[in-house]
């Protein structure tokens, strides 16, 4: 590595340096291959604004393309709980091509999904010393619709044949801006690397500023109709009441010719700066990627893996009292802190497929403003297990749960039926990963422009939206997708989607970070529980979870064993975390394929207890979960307990009625039980409820504030109990103490 000390500090110097060496040659094809990475940390330094990286001309390439047509023409639906489940995600075929005066195809290899595919191009790296960043790991794309490579599904719209679903290079050559230090550094795993040389002395010699490009054409982009969009929120609500989500992401799109991709990166990086921001250009694919993210998918430090999921978004004020007047209003909104919480367990689950059990843990929960809106945004940070990697954490967390909803799997699928149209690369993500080091970070490509070179120009596409969940208010969805758009569609097309909006606050910097104001006694609680360390790592040496197989058979247990129904709920991990955290042995069983032999399961893992998982829809989806309520009720089974769809499952069993509920549906929200005459809070995540037509089970729950709502059953002769809640939620106060008395039956 060579260091090069700055004399004068430039937010966009990563910007300058690339137009720079553009300029002179240094991305003509005679190093290497003409495509452009930047990683661009925008705005004021923070602690993830802290460094840019530029990568150098590649030559070493590897792409995924759309291998297959879209699924057969489906009946059913998924917005109403039917999805199309397969055993696995797609297998995968990644080209590697070297350059040789344009792209060359050297040969293909091939995994079992997007994990094993990356991880074979393992053999492709140079060898490397230490653990910290190095040049000649992995950069580039990987659009959302590489989801087919990562979640179970069928989806009906896929690309079209032979679109690029991910483009990532060897990265050998970095030139990096090192905002804190105030230095250049230069990394190359070429041996005299010329490039490297070239690049040196021309920036030595100073490094021009970019004249900054003209206000683009004014032109109005085509986009769906307001009516249309509000009607999408009330299909995704009727799904909600059924039981079928918890919260779903809609994506607006926008679309229109552009003059110049990199003159919108340009002005997207003065008028909306973001510390994840990322340039992409590859000539031949006709394909370029601007985008102003905030958002972070992925962070791995060694054996140090976390996300930070963004969810809640008010517009800026006009002023200092009105910036703050709307983050009080943000924060004391039940809706929004509702779906924050949402996305905090979603996120705790995702780490917990791939961490050691109890060391997940959120934490740095706040308000970041940017120019045109503020955000609520957590971090959640866990321990890889030693036998996942970085390829295993990528995975398990992407598409960004933010960007998809609750429960993930089904919101996918869901997201397929109402947006009808592949997503490419909005909500994908750009970013590094380096197995040598165990160093790799990703955003989430929110604000982002994807461009594509066609008929001798270029047309783009914008997408934006937010989570919809049972509190939304249609047009304040139209409006808060509007606002999203907004700096993008102005760098794009002079066009402003919400009309004369307010900036960034007269006299504010443009990017800020506020603690979350305690505006109302359920936040103030939220606060006080990362405070007095509730919400925390433990020492990371409890027993590992066991997936289940056809041929596994194991002996009786020395202490606790729990055989575990996942019904595809994106909490299952967190409740799986929280038995291990209490000295249980966990054996996870998938609910919704055609197993329903519960007696055969019962003898050949030998549980000690079984608890029946939430999930989507209705207990009748899984024929494993009914199978076990039944069998429960009739005294032949160990201990069990039902976590929401499970409690639903029990009082189906014993005859009672499930429908809506006449409260309404009610999801990631902390509100007042009566659990055994005891007032406690715990987090609720539920469309429909039982009700009693018989005595056949006995009401141990209600909600506090109707005392009406079923929110816990019990046997009065068999060890069964049934609760409507999560006690494993972020939000459940003292709910492991359930987990714990359940144990001791």
């Amino acid at each position: 590595m060579k260091t090069l000390s700055i004399v004068k500090q430039r937010p966009s110097l990563s910007l300058d340096i690339l137009s720079h060496l553009r300029n002179n040659d240094l991305y003509s094809g005679i190093y290497g291959g003409p495509d452009e990475l930047l990683l661009h940390s925008g705005g004021p330094s923070n602690d993830l604004a802290k460094r840019s990286l530029l990568m150098g001309p590649p030559t070493v390439r590897y792409l995924v393309r759309q291998s297959h047509a879209k699924s057969k023409v489906r009946k059913d639906s998924a917005l109403k709980g039917d999805i199309n489940l397969q055993n696995k995600p797609k297998s995968i075929e990644i080209q590697i091509e070297d350059w040789d005066n344009g792209w060359k195809k050297r040969t293909v290899v091939k995994g079992v999904d997007l994990a094993d595919g990356l991880r074979q191009l393992s053999f492709d790296l140079p060898a490397s010393q230490g653990d910290e960043f190095q040049a000649g790991g992995l950069a580039g794309l990987l659009t959302y619709d590489l989801v087919q490579h990562t979640e179970p599904l069928a989806l009906q719209h896929v690309p079209a044949l032979e679109s690029i679903l991910m483009v990532l290079y060897r990265a050998d050559r970095w030139i990096i801006h090192n905002r804190i230090d105030s230095k250049i550094e230069f990394h190359s795993s070429i041996s005299d690397d010329k490039w490297i040389t070239d690049a040196e002395k021309l920036i030595k010699k100073g490094i021009p500023n970019r004249p900054m490009p003209p206000v683009p054409q004014t032109r109005i982009p085509v986009s769906e109709t307001d009516a249309s969009h509000a009607q999408k929120v009330r299909i995704t609500q009727e799904a909600i009441r059924e039981g079928t989500l918890y919260q779903l992401n809609y994506g607006r799109i926008w679309c229109q010719e552009i003059d110049d991709p990199w003159h919108i990166f340009e002005r997207l990086d003065k008028d909306n700066p973001a510390p994840l921001s990322a340039w992409l250009s590859s000539p031949d694919l006709k394909i370029a990627i601007s985008s102003s993210s905030p958002e972070l998918l992925l962070k791995q430090d060694g054996p140090i893996v976390s996300t930070r999921p963004i969810k809640g978004t008010r517009p800026r004020g006009d002023d200092f009292e009105h910036d703050a007047n709307l983050r009080g209003e943000l924060v004391g909104s039940r809706k929004e802190i509702s779906e924050h919480l949402m996305l905090v367990d979603l996120e705790r689950n995702d780490l917990g497929r791939i961490c050691l059990p109890g060391s997940v843990h959120w934490k740095r929960w706040r308000i970041e403003s940017y120019p045109h809106v503020q955000h609520m945004v957590s971090e959640v940070e866990g321990n890889l297990s030693p036998e996942m990697d970085g390829f295993d954490a990528l995975q398990s967390v992407f598409p960004g749960g933010s960007i998809t909803g609750c429960p993930k799997s089904a919101t996918i699928a869901a997201i397929d039926e109402l947006e009808a149209t592949p997503r490419r690369a909005w909500t994908g993500s750009i970013g590094h990963i380096d197995p040598r080091t165990g160093q790799s970070q990703w955003n989430i490509l929110i604000r982002t422009l994807e461009a594509r070179y066609e008929d001798n120009r270029w047309n783009a596409t914008v997408q934006a939206g937010g989570g919809l969940v049972i509190g939304s208010d249609p047009w304040r969805e139209v409006d808060e997708a509007k606002w999203k758009a907004q700096a993008i569609c102005q760098a794009a097309w002079n066009y402003s989607p919400a009309g004369e909006t307010i900036h960034t606050p007269i006299g504010s910097i443009s990017a800020s970070i506020h603690p979350i104001p305690p505006v109302t006694p359920s936040v103030q609680r939220l606060i006080e529980s990362q405070d007095a360390g509730l919400i925390r790592p433990a020492p990371p040496s409890y027993p590992s979870p066991i997936q289940w197989h056809e041929n596994l058979k194991l002996e009786h247990a020395n202490g606790s064993r729990i055989l575990f129904v996942d019904n595809l709920d994106s909490f299952s991990w967190n409740i799986v975390h929280a038995f291990s955290t209490l000295g249980a042995e966990v054996v996870i069983v998938p609910g919704r394929l055609n197993i329903s032999d519960s007696s055969a399961l019962i003898e050949s893992l030998k549980p000690t207890h079984i608890v029946l998982g939430p999930g989507p829809g209705r207990p009748e989806h899984s024929e494993l979960t009914m199978a076990f309520a039944n069998a429960a009720l009739a005294g032949k089974t160990p201990p069990l307990l039902g976590v929401c769809l499970g409690h639903q499952a029990i009082g189906l069993a014993a005859g009672w009625k499930l429908g809506p509920t006449e409260f309404g549906a009610v999801h990631g929200v902390p509100d007042g039980i009566i659990f055994d005459g005891e007032h406690e809070i715990m987090t609720r995540y539920h469309s429909l409820a039982l009700t009693p037509t018989n005595d056949l089970l006995q009401i141990i729950a209600t909600d506090s504030s109707t005392d009406s709502l079923v929110m816990g059953v019990t046997h009065p002769s068999h060890s069964v109990t049934g609760v409507q809640f999560h006690p494993e939620s972020a939000g459940s106060v003292e709910g492991l103490t359930i987990f714990k008395d359940f144990l001791a039956q």
